[in-house]
């Protein structure tokens, strides 16, 4: 068992445990689920072409009459900016002076923090930030068609964009008259009428609050289809059925029920939660409906080049006193078909 320094008693030994690092949950699961495909453009700026084809019914008419003509398709676009998200840092000799390094320090050794260590923490804190802040804005734009923008430099809402509204469907989960399946294959009918894309889908997700999930699963009726009773006693089948599979870990719970997969979506970021509460959010898998489109760094050496997801950009003044970490990752999540996305929410 290894032994350090004891840090309360000067020249006094300790037993030394595994350490306890404590960093925020990194969910992930927008991006576990595979629900966005990535773009790397060139530019700051992309169009999305959108064509609306009609229904044509042919009549019959005598055969010395000619063909009516058929309208043809509905053409219009829209130009999207990409938000640009910059975030820098600086390492100074004060940052580093006199600092133990903290591992060493633990391990009973005493050795001192170099630069490279302190780069590769600050690197380590930057690139969580990047995929925490694109986490947030894809389940944003899943949860209003709007594209994260909290300073408002970029103002788009997909459905303000394409005309529409966001439809809420009621599932009242608390009732013990009517069943949860019957508002939900109404949701799932209106989405199948909606799709007119010729896309195949592979299924249907719902990704759900904790409050909505909970509600859900011990709804009366789901209670009693997927519990039995043994010597006398209910047995939980519902519990083997909240396991979360591939390419989901353990820390989420899944539900398959009336043809659509329920997912658990736990966690928040600033306070404000990845789905609101009592809410529920379902749509189709497979449509190519959800996009995010990089775009390069503003540098000579990246303009008009294939982007990247994340920038990192480093100088030394001539005083060599202070290393400018300079980091970026600009993107635009695109909402194809905001109208194939529904909210669920549980009231009566």
């Amino acid at each position: 068992m290894p032994i350090t320094n004891n840090p309360q008693a000067y020249g006094k030994a300790v037993d030394l445990s595994s350490g306890i690092n404590i960093v925020p949950n990194t969910w992930g699961l927008v991006n576990r689920l595979g629900l966005f495909e990535n773009k790397y453009g060139r530019l700051k700026t992309i169009m999305v072409p959108r064509t609306t084809e009609g229904q044509h019914l042919l009549e019959d008419r005598n055969w010395d009459e000619r063909n009516p003509s058929i309208a043809g398709a509905a053409r219009d676009f829209l130009t999207l900016p990409v938000p640009h998200y910059p975030v820098d840092d600086a390492i100074t000799p004060n940052d580093i002076d006199a600092n133990i390094e903290w591992e060493a320090a633990i391990n009973g050794g005493l050795g001192l923090e170099t630069i490279e260590q302190k780069r590769a923490e600050k690197m380590s804190r930057i690139r969580r930030a990047h995929a925490l802040t694109l986490e947030m804005a894809r389940m944003q734009v899943i949860k209003d068609g709007t594209v994260y923008s909290p300073r408002g430099t970029v103002n788009v809402n997909y459905y303000t964009e394409f005309g529409i509204s966001r439809q809420v469907v009621s599932v009242d989960l608390d009732s013990t008259t009517v069943a949860p399946n019957i508002a939900l294959e109404g949701a799932l009918g209106q989405i199948q009428d909606d799709l007119q894309t010729g896309d195949i889908v592979t299924d249907f997700i719902c990704l759900c609050s904790p409050e909505f999930f909970s509600a859900l699963t011990n709804n009366a009726f789901i209670v009693e289809r997927y519990f039995y009773v043994q010597n006398s006693q209910q047995q939980p089948l519902l519990v083997d059925r909240l396991t979360a599979g591939a390419p989901l870990d353990a820390r989420f719970r899944t539900f398959d029920y009336a043809g659509i997969l329920f997912v658990e979506v736990r966690g928040s970021v600033a306070g404000i939660p990845y789905v609101a509460p009592d809410d529920a959010y379902l749509f189709p898998r497979g449509t190519q409906s959800f996009e995010t489109w990089f775009a390069p760094a503003n540098r000579l050496s990246t303009v008009n080049k294939t982007a990247l997801e994340s920038y990192y950009f480093e100088y030394i003044n001539r005083k060599d006193d202070i290393i400018e970490i300079m980091s970026e990752t600009n993107f635009l999540n695109v909402l194809k078909r905001p109208d194939l996305i529904l909210t669920l929410r549980n009231e009566a």
